[in-house]
């Protein structure tokens, strides 16, 4: 069984050498991650309101911040990969991560 929360935040990037978006912009992101596990005894894979507490944990982090001070080219792609290690360090075995720069633009990483 696969369950799923998604949160939002909002920050700066720039991507170096890029011709347009090598300028400072921000974005209003939203990630979706996704766990996959056995339903427990209590009808649940994991509570809802667990999963959704560590990736805002880890998000705040992101939340309000130029990017490229926490990861050197701060793409889409890069901050799935940065997302997933972080929840795993926190013991959560994301399966999924999809970050969304905007409702059209998104890049995804499943193990």
């Amino acid at each position: 069984m696969r369950i799923g929360v998604s949160e939002k935040f909002s920050a700066a990037h720039s991507i170096p050498g890029h011709e347009k978006c090598g300028r400072v912009h921000g974005h209003n992101f939203r990630v979706e991650i996704e766990i996959e596990g056995d339903v427990r005894e209590n009808g649940m894979v994991m509570d809802f309101f667990h999963l959704k507490k560590h990736l805002k944990e880890v998000l705040v982090e992101f939340d309000h911040r130029l990017l490229n001070e926490i990861i050197d080219i701060p793409t889409s792609e890069n901050l799935c990969l940065e997302i997933m290690r972080r929840l795993k360090e926190r013991g959560i075995d994301v399966v999924r991560v999809r970050v969304y720069e905007n409702d059209d633009k998104w890049a995804e990483i499943r193990k």
